[in-house]
């Protein structure tokens, strides 16, 4: 034990030390910064990671970019990025949905191959003002395979024009909150409404969870994030990992103080309380341990099938604690939304503390229950994202062109056409992306007209 212990410890230690002398000489060399022309590129890569929180944004843009501007691109796991055959990165834009230090290598195989490098920085999209995170979730190292960032925070630009000059940025929306798009190119195929009946055939209230690390479906991410997110960093990651944690244990409390104190309002005795974990959370871990924390005579369950705007759409009352889906919901039209925090995470995006309005405990159930007794739409905030430009309307414009140019995707896409998640922990993150690559492939004939077709069960194709 001890021997295959000192033996993998060696081999990670020369894999670190050869990446750490080959990035010097791409560096040094200047490679990284090839390939930096948005004009003469002609397909996408999307990348995703956690099932319809991703997937379903990213394709469809994609299907719009296809059917606009005749822009060809997969939808893939990020995982498989280094399955695709080398020579298909030429021409091609890569769209990653991070640049921690644990993306490097992903990021360093695309620009080396060719490609262009885009990143939306997810971690940011509400907390675009904390320093901690955007050092994260855009590491000094990873930025040089960087070409372009997706942001309009002013703390974010700061930090890049401070950390590397060469990164560029897009100010558009993200894809998570472009509801439209969403509506359009994925509601009429993916979203059934009678499949809801199989989970829950009464009213209910959903509350979006977003604990995490406690439950993570990743078997080392702890360890990820002490050894190695905040290389090249200034951050003590041991101080940040401990008050992350002790946040999580006091949102835990609130969670099940929230929930004992709804169940004592009479206006909500008639409707189930559905609670929806965070899509990194590996469920059964989640629903063992609240078991033991939530007595049964709370009338709730837990689920995390489909996306959560699909079950926000079919929600009697939506209560979270500053989460994204209250974004994505306000984005979507939604205004039976109410935040049980008592305060605003720090670094919170301005653009979003007003749409959050932390309301505690007792005003989130005196609102949510003016609600419903008056059925009234509650007071709209300002909508400041609803006139952003598109990412594929972006790309659309930059672009070249792909119909001048000869296909050759299948001969390098060869390796991914039956591929699968085999690992667990990535699967689980995967599963609900799996659903929808399945029903693509079960009805082919009627994906065709859109220019859809699966790759594997890690992916889909738009375009040719």
């Amino acid at each position: 034990m001890l021997k295959k212990f000192l033996k993998r410890s060696l081999i990670n230690y020369l894999k670190h030390f050869y990446f750490y002398f080959f990035d010097l000489f791409i560096f040094f060399f200047g490679l990284n910064k090839k390939n930096k022309n948005i004009k003469n590129k002609y397909k996408i890569i999307w990348l995703a990671e956690t099932g319809s929180r991703d997937f379903l944004p990213r394709l469809a843009q994609a299907i719009a970019l296809w059917e606009e501007f005749s822009i060809s691109s997969i939808v893939i796991h990020k995982h498989m990025l280094r399955q695709i055959d080398k020579r298909f990165f030429k021409g091609a834009i890569v769209i990653d949905k991070s640049a921690t230090f644990n993306c490097i290598r992903r990021l360093r195989y695309s620009k080396i191959n060719g490609a262009l490098n885009i990143v939306i920085p997810e971690e940011l999209l509400i907390c675009d003002k904390s320093k901690i995170q955007i050092k994260g979730s855009l590491n000094p190292r990873t930025l040089n395979y960087v070409d372009y960032v997706v942001t309009n925070s002013n703390e974010v630009k700061h930090y890049l024009k401070n950390v590397n000059k060469f990164v560029k940025i897009i100010d558009v929306l993200n894809p998570r909150l472009s509801s439209e798009v969403i509506k359009k190119n994925c509601e009429n195929y993916f979203i059934n409404k009678k499949s809801f009946s199989k989970f829950i055939n009464e009213e209910f209230i959903l509350i979006n969870d977003k604990l995490s690390l406690k439950f993570s479906s990743l078997d080392n991410e702890l360890e990820v994030i002490k050894n190695s997110i905040f290389n090249f960093t200034d951050i003590d990651p041991s101080k940040y990992l401990n008050n992350y944690l002790i946040k999580e244990e006091q949102d835990e409390k609130l969670l099940i103080d929230f929930i004992i104190q709804l169940r004592k309002n009479k206006t909500f005795n008639k409707f189930k309380i559905l609670i929806r974990p965070h899509p990194s959370v590996d469920v059964k871990k989640y629903k063992k341990y609240f078991k033991d924390k939530l007595d049964e005579s709370l009338n709730y369950f837990i689920l995390r099938e489909g996306s959560a705007l699909d079950w926000m759409n079919e929600a009697k009352i939506i209560f979270h604690n500053n989460c994204t889906t209250a974004i994505e919901g306000f984005s979507n039209g939604l205004d039976n939304i109410f935040n049980y925090s008592n305060k605003i995470d720090s670094g919170t995006s301005e653009d979003f503390k007003v749409i959050l309005n932390p309301l505690g405990i007792k005003n989130s159930i005196l609102k949510a229950e003016e609600f419903i007794k008056n059925k009234n739409h509650s007071e709209r905030k300002i909508n400041k994202i609803k006139d952003k430009t598109h990412l594929y309307q972006f790309l659309g414009k930059e672009m070249a062109n792909n119909k001048v140019i000869k296909s050759t995707t299948d001969l390098f896409l060869a390796n991914i056409k039956n591929a699968s998640i085999l690992e667990s922990s990535p699967l689980q993150r995967w599963e609900d992306a799996i659903d929808k690559i399945r029903y693509i492939e079960e009805n082919r004939d009627k994906f065709e007209e859109l220019c859809v077709s699966p790759l594997g069960k890690v992916g889909a194709q738009v375009g040719n």
